[in-house]
């Protein structure tokens, strides 16, 4: 059934599975049965890297299965609303019922509609006071846990802190009380006990007749507050060396590996610089093990490292050095993101740029040097400057500067500043790109207690900034101003928000992160619905009001946060952290910060070697590959990206083009419509040293997903006709489910087809050459079928509709003359190509 919505979609290759390096288990034999929940839809959810760390973990536990599950695109929520259809998990097709627990990562506030929808959609009563021992257990983690009371009334337990930590323990109590058929209140006791895990149901608020909290009352002796958990040495759960791979694109298309978690800086907005202390590191040996065998088990062409402030990484200039040596030949692209000027040099930048070029981005957050102490983020111009001239200097294109409004003591002049900084790097002679987005005051940071902008006032400094901004050389982006508005008032939220977030939900707000999904009309109608003033909630905090999170500790003592507060307004710069340094009270001697041992690179191997006899060999492989089953819903491009990185795994030895990007020398046909299948696909691929054709057919099957497999493969001339041009006509078998009407050549069959926004009247019989129905049985395609794939007839069934035509017309517009059918009727025939013209094997 879910597989024939797809063609329906926009997206369908979100929905398929047969990703390479998931799970290999029997969920059938599962003891614990756990779904992670990513409230966002696949292209974003599989870019977090926690993902991988936690699927990996929680897969490699006894007795556990974990599957994911993802938010669905509206269009396929409409589709699974009509046809009665639960939501379930992508690799088994597990319904959300099914599952003993559902675990949902918390990383952006305006993702909490899609929570409910994903429960909703997979019958899962929303309130966790509707549950009972027959539902899964939902429990939620990550950044947004540690301020969760929005969600109090629909989740029954989150985790506080590193899931690496929590998680084992979570699941075994689960599976004790399991085992022991315990009642949902003596689960949620257990769970209480686990350190770092948060009941809210076992808390009761009480507020006053201005709206402030007057109590936060536990209703359980011992259970007064709830810690964060940290991991203090990650090198206990080493980094997945086999993390999934996509196959479609998703938003960070690339392999990511966590170096650093924490931060020494201390950035005064930072939510994520004090909820993740201390800084720990890992084994920079260790790391570039993982990285070698990832590269190797994954494809991927890019490598990212990632950290809170990467230039920071004690070990980073030698270890960049190092990877580049390993890497460079395979021309992988190395990029480092949130790098802070002033830590790094030009050795790095120049290493990075031997392979791509992959964006220098700076974050000043602030123009001004007043503003930049009071964030505690200085940043001097002339670091700015020498940045831009280095980064241009070594043939980068274009900056990025990211900066915020909005925080606290702003003036309009330091809204002001901003285009004028732009405008003086754009002077250097490059493009610079400005990013804008408004300050959100965050819990358990120095400016929880701060106002936040109202929408009047952030759309002033908006149009400030979009009359400054212009002109050659920039280019100006600012984050959606509703957006901002509605995450900072629930990054600050009580409980009573829930009774919005159910307005809301039941009004029809999901994906409200996006631009085009967010329904402005309908959070103010929720509002108005559920009585509360959502102004309330961007409001300036009393230093003695109780808040909601008053109770959850993230380590770093309210104290200290007080006292960045006053040196916030007063200017006042704080040193980074040290180890030993005491000030916060997130260190002991149990918890420091970790720094890695010096790291000594090894000797770069000589690019010497002995001499090969030379022999004649020819510099290109030509290869037919098939495409059927639920990867017809790939496109074009992301059937491209499996088999590059098919070829990767394989260790092809591939031929790249010079320039800025090193992309490999393969060519395919031409673009097959997403959701028909064929058996005559062809590639080219250019390679630097021979490698038998037979051996590339072996290797690629090995890697290639399911529905993907090569047929069988050539030598070829390194010059000749490109490959697209070759192909001048195609044949197809369509499934029939009623006998079509009769064809008549004799008379013109003119279609209206739709191309490039115009539309040109067509007759058909100008491009199909033959048509006739037949039985599956009396075809046989001339390149024979994969013996590992189905049989013909069921892909197509047993009476087939022949059609033999010329490039230029779409098969779906060529079906809905020659049937008529509509354009969603045709959409619902499997059709597969079986052979394209002249043969080329």
């Amino acid at each position: 059934m879910w597989e024939g919505l797809l063609p329906f979609v926009r997206k369908p290759s979100s929905y398929i599975d047969g990703e390479l390096n998931t799970h290999r288990k029997d969920p059938t034999r599962a003891e614990v049965l756990f779904g992670f929940c990513f409230p966002e839809v696949y292209e974003i959810g599989m870019s977090y890297v926690g993902l991988q760390i936690l699927y990996h973990l929680l897969n490699s536990l006894e007795g556990v299965v974990c599957e994911r599950v993802f938010a669905p695109f509206p269009d396929m929520e409409a589709l699974m609303r009509k046809e009665g259809l639960p939501l379930v998990s992508l690799e088994s097709r597990i319904p959300l019922k099914e599952f003993d627990i559902l675990g949902f990562s918390l990383q952006y506030e305006l993702t909490y509609t899609n929570l409910l929808n994903i429960l909703d959609l997979g019958g899962i009563p929303l309130l966790s006071s509707q549950r009972d021992r027959d539902m899964p257990l939902v429990i939620a983690g990550g950044p947004g846990a540690m301020q969760p009371e929005p969600l109090a009334d629909f989740v029954d337990a989150f985790v506080l802190g590193e899931g690496e930590e929590v998680l084992p323990r979570l699941v075994e109590v689960y599976r004790s009380w399991k085992r022991d058929h315990g009642t949902k209140d003596e689960l949620l006791m257990a769970l209480s006990r686990i350190p770092g895990v948060y009941v809210p149901s076992f808390f009761r608020f009480r507020w006053d007749r201005q709206g402030l909290i007057e109590e936060i009352q536990p209703l359980h002796e011992g259970y007064g507050e709830v810690r964060r958990q940290v991991v203090g040495d990650l090198d206990r759960y080493p980094f997945p060396s086999s993390p999934i791979v996509p196959l479609c694109r998703v938003v960070h298309d690339r392999l990511s590996i966590e170096v650093v978690r924490g931060c020494l800086r201390g950035c005064r907005f930072c939510q994520a610089g004090f909820i993740y202390r201390p800084l720990r590191e890992r084994r920079p040996e260790e790391l570039l093990e993982v990285i070698e065998e990832a590269l190797h088990r994954t494809g991927y062409d890019e490598l990212s490292l990632l950290a809170l402030s990467i230039g920071d990484c004690s070990f980073l200039e030698p270890f960049v050095s190092q990877l580049i040596s390993r890497i460079d030949q395979r021309r992988i692209a190395l990029s480092l993101p949130s790098l802070r000027i002033g830590t790094v040099g030009e050795g790095i930048l120049r290493d990075i740029k031997r392979i791509r070029k992959t964006g220098i981005t700076v974050a000043p957050e602030a123009a001004t040097e007043r503003l930049q102490r009071v964030i505690n983020k200085v940043i001097p111009e002339e670091e700015i400057m020498r940045t831009a001239r280095m980064a241009f200097r070594e043939g980068w294109r274009h900056i990025k500067l990211y900066f915020m409004i909005g925080l606290p003591t702003e003036r309009l002049e330091d809204v002001r500043e901003i285009a004028s900084l732009a405008k003086r790097i754009s002077e250097i002679g490059g493009q610079v790109n400005v990013s804008v987005s408004t300050f959100v005051p965050k819990a358990h940071t120095p400016f929880q207690w701060e106002g936040m902008l109202s929408m009047e006032e952030i759309e002033e400094r908006h149009r400030i900034l979009k009359a400054e901004l212009k002109g050659k050389g920039l280019r100006f982006k600012w984050h959606n101003p509703k957006m901002s508005v509605l995450e900072g008032i629930f990054s600050r939220g009580d409980r009573r928000l829930g009774r919005v977030l159910m307005e809301a939900f039941k009004g029809g707000c999901r994906l409200d992160g996006w631009s085009e999904y967010l329904d402005w009309q309908k959070w103010q109608e929720a509002f108005w619905r559920a009585g509360i003033d959502p102004s309330f909630y961007l409001r300036e905090r009393d230093s003695g009001e109780i808040l909601p999170w008053g109770h959850l500790k993230s380590g770093v003592e309210e104290r200290y946060l007080l006292e960045e507060r006053q040196r916030a307004r007063a200017g006042q710069v704080t040193s980074p952290c040290k180890p030993g340094c005491r000030r916060c009270g997130c260190c002991s001697e149990q918890l420091e910060i970790r720094l890695s041992a010096p790291f000594v690179p090894e000797a770069s191997p000589s690019k010497g070697g002995r001499t090969l006899e030379r022999r004649p060999w020819v510099k290109k492989i030509r290869a037919k590959f098939y495409k059927i089953g639920p990867v017809r819903f790939l496109s074009h491009l992301e059937t491209v990206d499996v088999f590059i990185r098919a070829m990767r795994r394989a260790q092809i030895p591939m031929k790249f083009s010079e320039g800025f990007h090193h992309l490999p020398r393969a060519t395919f046909t031409q673009a097959l419509p997403v959701g028909i299948e064929s058996l005559c696909e062809y590639l080219d691929v250019e390679i630097s040293s021979y490698f038998p054709p037979e051996e590339f057919v072996r290797r690629m099957n090995r890697e290639l997903p399911r529905g993907l497999g090569v047929i069988d493969a050539k030598e070829m001339a390194y010059r000749g006709t490109a490959l697209p041009e070759l192909l001048q006509e195609d044949l197809y078998l369509v499934s029939l489910g009623v006998t079509p009407p009769p064809f008549q050549r004799e008379r013109p069959l003119y279609l209206e087809v739709r191309k490039g926004g115009k539309v040109k009247r067509v007759n058909l019989w100008d491009f199909v050459r033959e048509v006739r129905v037949i039985r599956v049985d009396q075809y046989h395609p001339a390149g024979g079928f994969p013996p590992e794939g189905p049989k013909l007839e069921e892909i197509v069934g047993e009476r087939v509709l022949l059609v033999r035509m010329k490039k230029g017309l779409r098969p779906y517009h060529a079906l809905q003359g020659l049937l008529g059918l509509s354009e969603r009727e045709v959409l619902t025939l499997r059709i597969l190509k079986v052979e394209s013209f002249p043969p080329l094997f």
